[in-house]
């Protein structure tokens, strides 16, 4: 029984480490694109297709009492996905791909923490060390974005700020995605019956925003967005909804330390973009904080 526990936890964790590597590579290409089409084009399409696509595998799994209990479960897990996927690809317009990343993740951890504190958990003090870490190289990177030293070189204007609000936004949204797909796991819901019905308020949001102009860019970008939706976001949704099933929630949330790194390094074959020493400091010190935490992590399982 141990030994499938911590076998299965191993499967989560690389699915984890897949599922960032696809992310990053889909967001580096997806930042590029999206700078000549509508900003929520690609969301309306791409999750809708993603619903789609599960909701055959879902079929296999119908429960009578699958809704019995979870329908608030549902609409918080949809609304957390609003505010993590159509942020995060808002914030790709006009920052930087790896800061937007590294924003994300950087502020989930110590989000995961205060959720812990308000019931009433024992946060271990190495924790609230990593977490503070990752806020201090959050803070660093903003202020990279503002005074223009970042890989994107722009002006502070109110979409720039606003993206980095929404950055922010997303790992506060990925806390609570985690945390409701976890417990609609424990409730028996397959990854599939879970990916299938957590994107309605991202589809219907998006159409709404792009109706008017939808037909004008479809047919043009079409076969860049189903490339990019089944590559970066049907399969790293899958791996890390596997990898939520059989971790914790810290886990997979400093798992995501990986994404900015990765992100980093593929947008350097990005022209548009330039090198920024600051940006790779505050990348790299990320990344060690995440090491680091999974380390932290493993001990702790290992210890118990």
């Amino acid at each position: 029984m141990e030994i499938t526990k911590k076998r299965m936890a191993a499967i989560g964790l690389i699915a984890l480490v897949i599922s960032a590597l696809l992310t990053a590579i889909s967001q580096v290409f997806y930042a590029k694109q999206v700078q000549q089409v509508p900003t929520f084009l690609f969301t309306g399409i791409s999750f809708f297709l993603t619903a789609v696509y599960f909701s055959f595998f879902a079929r296999k799994h119908k429960q009578e009492n699958q809704w019995q209990g979870n329908i608030g479960q549902i609409v918080k897990l949809n609304i957390a996905s609003v505010l993590t996927f159509m942020g995060f690809y808002f914030a790709l317009k006009y920052v930087e791909s790896a800061i937007v990343s590294a924003l994300e993740m950087g502020i989930a951890p110590l989000f995961v923490l205060l959720l812990a504190v308000f019931a009433k958990e024992s946060i271990p003090r190495v924790q609230w060390i990593i977490a503070t870490g990752t806020l201090f190289a959050c803070i660093f990177l903003i202020v990279a974005v503002l005074s223009g030293n970042s890989a994107v070189k722009m002006e502070v204007t109110f979409p720039v700020i606003l993206s980095l609000v929404a950055s922010v936004g997303c790992g506060i949204g990925a806390v609570f995605c985690t945390k409701y797909s976890k417990k609609l796991s424990e409730a028996g819901w397959t990854s599939s019956m879970i990916l299938t019905h957590r994107y309605y308020g991202i589809i219907l949001l998006s159409f709404v925003a792009t109706y008017d102009n939808f037909f004008n860019y479809f047919s043009g970008n079409i076969l860049w967005i189903i490339a990019v939706t089944v590559v970066g976001v049907m399969l790293p949704m899958y791996l890390l909804q596997l990898g939520i099933q059989h971790c914790s929630s810290l886990m997979v949330m400093m798992s995501l330390c990986f994404v900015p790194v990765f992100t980093f390094f593929f947008q350097l074959f990005d022209p548009r973009l330039s090198w920024s020493p600051i940006s790779f400091i505050g990348i790299l010190l990320l990344f060690i904080l995440g090491v680091w935490s999974l380390l932290v992590e493993k001990r702790a399982v290992h210890v118990e």
